[in-house]
């Protein structure tokens, strides 16, 4: 992680919430957890920013899960 940009860490955080997310959907719990915590390390306010994105893609199309 030397020399990784907070930007850089904000995005791989970021990537691994989503994968996380399509762990979960996938019924993969234990990767979920592990792509989690890897997220959190590196910058845990893009974990939050990507749940606060879901909650209002979520409250656009209430929907929305039914369609995936």
């Amino acid at each position: 992680m030397a020399g990784r940009t907070p930007d850089d860490a904000h995005e791989k955080a970021r990537e691994l919430g989503e994968q996380a997310l399509e762990d979960l959907a996938q019924g993969r719990e234990k990767e979920a957890d592990r792509h989690i915590a890897e997220a959190r390390k590196l910058d845990e306010g893009a974990l939050r920013e990507l749940v606060q994105d879901l909650d209002e893609d979520a409250g656009a199309n209430p929907d929305a899960a039914k369609d995936a």
